[in-house]
C-alpha cells in the first residue's frame, strides 16, 4: 500500500449526491478536535463501532487502546477499519476513511498520541482523566493504533448552501421556538 502524505492525495468520493469537501478543507476538518468513530469487526464476526480520540498527522491517524482488550484482540485478527469523523452541527459534514490498523506498543518517548487528553479535556480535565485511567494503563499497557487511509469519502453540506442559509441554520438552533416552525 502506498503511504500518503495528506488526505488530499486520495480521491475524495462524495456520498449520495451530496456535495464533496473542497480539497483544502479536508485536512483542517480532520485536524480539528473531534471524536472519531472507529468501526471494526469483532472476534465473533459482528461489526462494532466505538467513539475514540485520535491524532492526525501527515496523512496518518493515531489512536490508542488497552493492550489485550477487546478492540486490540479484534484488530490483531482483522485490521480492516473504517473511521468516521463528523460535524454534529447542521448543515452537517462528515469524512469516512477506510484503512488498515497497525498495532504496536506505545513508545512513550516517541508517542504521536502524547497530549491527547489535554487536547480533548484541557489541562485540568486531563489530569483528572489520567488519575482515572492510570492504574488500568499501567497494569495492562497501551497499544498504538496507526491507520493509513486507503480511501476517503463523505460530504460537506455547507458547500450546498449560501452564507445566508448557513447563518439561518445556525440561528435556528438558538431560537426559543419549536424548530418545526422554521
Amino acid at each position: 500500500m502506498t503511504r500518503i502524505r495528506s488526505l488530499t492525495d486520495l480521491t475524495f468520493k462524495a456520498l449520495g449526491g451530496q456535495p464533496a469537501f473542497r480539497p483544502g478543507d479536508i485536512e483542517s476538518f480532520v485536524d480539528a478536535r473531534r471524536i472519531a468513530v472507529l468501526a471494526y469487526v469483532r472476534m465473533d464476526g459482528r461489526p462494532n463501532q466505538v467513539p475514540i480520540w485520535y491524532t492526525y498527522k501527515d496523512g496518518t491517524f493515531f489512536m490508542t487502546t488497552v493492550t489485550d482488550g477487546p478492540k486490540h484482540r479484534a484488530l490483531s485478527r482483522s485490521p480492516r477499519v473504517c473511521i468516521t469523523i463528523q460535524d454534529e452541527k447542521p448543515p452537517y459534514k462528515a469524512v469516512i476513511i477506510d484503512g488498515e490498523a497497525k498495532l504496536a506498543p506505545v513508545d512513550h518517548d516517541n508517542d504521536p498520541t502524547a497530549g491527547m487528553a489535554v487536547r480533548y479535556f484541557g489541562k485540568v480535565g486531563a489530569a483528572a482523566y489520567d488519575k482515572v485511567t492510570k492504574e488500568t494503563y499501567e497494569a495492562k499497557g497501551l497499544t498504538l493504533i496507526t491507520v493509513a487511509p486507503s480511501e476517503i469519502k463523505g460530504f460537506d453540506n455547507t458547500q450546498a448552501l449560501s452564507a445566508a442559509e448557513r447563518g439561518f441554520i445556525g440561528l435556528r438552533e438558538r431560537l426559543p421556538i419549536p424548530r418545526r416552525w422554521l
